[in-house]
C-alpha cells in the first residue's frame, strides 16, 4: 500500500492487495527469485511493508525496505508490525550494501526520470548478476484522478516498460500483465472523468470496509484472473491488464 493511501488504523486489506501478493509470489517462484540461502532483498518504495513482507515470508530473506515518506513515528510503528523488515527513510543506512534482488512495486511511475533512477540504483545496490522485480500501472490512456492523487507522472504498457528496462542496461527474463478483469472498470472511470470531470474526493486502499466475506469473494475472482493471465503468459500469450510486471537481470 502506498503510504499516501494508508493510515495507521488500516486493518482490513483490500482484495486487490491480497490478489497482488498471490500473483507476485507465483512470478517470484517461476523465476526462482528468492531461492538460495538467506537472499538479500532491497525493496524500494516499500509503503507500509505489507507486500514485501508477504512476498518474502517463506524465503528466510534479509530485507531492507526504503520509503522516502516514512516519518520516525511511522517507521517505529511499521517495525513493530513487520519485525522481519528493516525500514529506512533514505539510502544512507544501506550505503555500500549489495543485494541479490531489488524490488520496485509501483514505484517508477512516481519518478520524473525513471531511466536515470534505474541506472543509478542498479549500479549502487545490485550484486553481480543481481535481479530486478518491478510492477507499474498500465496504459497511459487510463490515467485518471486517482493517478494524480497518488502523484504519478505516467502509466506504462508492456513494450514501453521493456524498452525502458533495456535502455537502463537490464536483461529481461520475463514480463506480462495482471488484473485483466479490472481494465473495463478503469476505462469506465476514466471515461466518466472525461465527460463529467474528476470527483473532488479521492480515497486509497485503506478506505476498503466491506467485510471479510465480500473481500474473499473478490480476492478469489481476481486470483482466477491473474492465474489465467500468468498461465497464458507462460505460453507466450500476453493479454492486457491493469498492471505490468517485469523480471530482469543485470548482464
Amino acid at each position: 500500500m502506498d503510504l499516501r493511501e494508508g493510515h495507521p488504523s488500516a486493518v482490513d486489506r483490500h482484495p486487490w492487495e491480497l490478489a497482488r501478493v498471490a500473483a507476485l509470489r507465483r512470478i517470484a517462484a517461476r523465476y526462482r527469485l528468492l531461492n538460495g540461502p538467506g537472499p538479500r532483498v532491497l525493496d524500494i518504495g516499500c509503503g507500509d511493508g505489507f507486500l514485501i513482507d508477504a512476498l518474502t515470508a517463506d524465503a528466510g530473506a534479509t530485507v531492507d525496505a526504503i520509503d522516502s515518506n516514512l516519518t520516525p513515528a511511522r517507521r517505529a510503528e511499521l517495525t513493530a508490525l513487520h519485525p522481519r523488515l528493516s525500514f529506512h527513510a533514505g539510502y544512507e543506512e544501506v550505503a555500500g550494501r549489495r543485494y541479490r534482488l531489488l524490488t520496485m512495486f509501483d514505484v517508477l511511475e512516481h519518478l520524473a526520470d525513471d531511466q536515470a533512477f534505474l541506472k543509478e540504483t542498479m549500479a549502487r545496490f545490485a550484486s553481480p548478476g543481481g535481479l530486478l522485480f518491478c510492477t507499474v500501472p498500465a496504459f497511459q490512456s487510463l490515467f485518471c484522478g486517482h493517478d494524480a492523487f497518488l502523484r504519478h507522472h505516467r502509466r506504462y504498457h508492456r513494450p514501453g516498460l521493456r524498452r525502458l528496462l533495456a535502455q537502463a542496461g537490464l536483461k529481461e527474463l520475463g514480463s506480462g500483465y495482471l488484473f485483466g478483469s479490472l481494465l473495463p472498470c478503469r476505462a469506465l472511470e476514466t471515461l466518466r472523468e472525461k465527460l463529467l470531470g474528476a470527483s473532488g474526493v479521492q480515497t486509497g486502499l485503506a478506505a476498503w470496509r466491506h467485510g471479510p466475506h465480500l473481500s474473499q469473494v473478490i480476492k478469489r475472482l481476481l486470483d482466477y484472473d491473474n492465474r489465467l493471465l500468468l498461465g497464458l503468459n507462460s505460453l507466450g500469450i500476453n493479454l492486457p491488464g491493469l498492471t505490468v510486471w517485469a523480471v530482469c537481470q543485470i548482464p
